[in-house]
């Protein structure tokens, strides 16, 4: 995979968390067409940048609870 392909995921994977649209791991695995270990890998990733994402049991999906003021994927 690209380091184009791995920016494109990671910008659609924070589309689908502010969107409300992720479900499961599992089923957002699925949606972008990778591993459950490569979601949580990304989910890593940017949260090493400065995002607190986290998962809400009642609401069945990813959330970002906080952006730091600057934010950056690279």
């Amino acid at each position: 995979m690209s380091f184009e392909d791995q920016i494109a995921r990671i910008e659609n994977l924070i589309s689908l968390i502010d969107s409300t649209k992720t479900g499961t791991a599992d089923e957002l695995a699925e949606r972008l067409g990778v591993s459950r270990r490569t979601i949580f890998k990304d989910l890593e990733y940017l949260r090493g940048r400065g995002l607190k994402i986290v998962f809400s049991a009642t609401d069945k999906r990813f959330i970002i609870e906080k952006k730091s003021i600057i934010f950056s994927i690279f």
